[in-house]
């Protein structure tokens, strides 16, 4: 890929490559992690020249992206091969992952692990994911139903309405004649 650019070009040396200077001015902006995958990617697409004492002192120390070439994932770097230009895993970074067969549910966390963040896009069509992903299920609603109450009829089982000629008194206690009512008492 000609013309690749990443994030580290800012912090070219003065002969156009990356020395451990370059490391020392990055890592107040960027993780370990990050640097490392920004450095293989400018190498792998730009023929990019790192210097020894850079490789030796901090390359080695921290997990890269491992071989896109190969296929290998790094298991301390899991989705460093996806990351983008500016050092974090990106929209496409973040579909490339998905079509890689990386579960969404473990995204967001496998980037964290790689020293990355999803930004805005990334973060929107992940939220679109899940959304999709367990979206609740619909339910078909009895036409007979109402939430509301509003279609439930005069007669419940068992109930008898007040405009039922078999129903009885519906007033207050005081409305019962009396002599209709019989009072048993208990012998205690």
């Amino acid at each position: 890929m000609a013309g690749y650019t990443n994030f580290m070009d800012a912090f070219r040396g003065v002969h156009g490559g990356f020395g451990r200077q370059s490391w020392e001015r990055a890592i107040q902006h960027y993780s370990p992690k990050q640097i490392k995958v920004a450095l293989q990617q400018q190498a792998l697409h730009n023929n990019a020249s790192i210097g020894y004492q850079l490789r030796r002192d901090y390359m080695s120390k921290h997990a890269g992206m491992g071989n896109p070439a190969t296929g290998y994932v790094n298991p301390g770097n899991p989705l460093g091969r996806f990351q983008g230009r500016w050092g974090n895993l990106g929209k496409r970074g973040y579909d490339a992952a998905v079509q890689a067969g990386y579960n969404i549910d473990d995204i967001p966390n496998l980037a964290a692990q790689s020293g990355m963040f999803l930004p805005q896009g990334a973060q929107q069509q992940w939220e679109m994911d899940m959304a999709e992903k367990y979206k609740e299920e619909k339910f078909e609603t009895d036409p007979n139903y109402s939430a509301t109450g509003a279609d439930v009829g005069t007669n419940a089982m068992g109930v008898l309405a007040a405009t039922d000629p078999n129903a009885g008194p519906t007033g207050s206690t005081q409305d019962l004649k009396r002599s209709r009512l019989q009072i048993q008492s208990l012998n205690i």
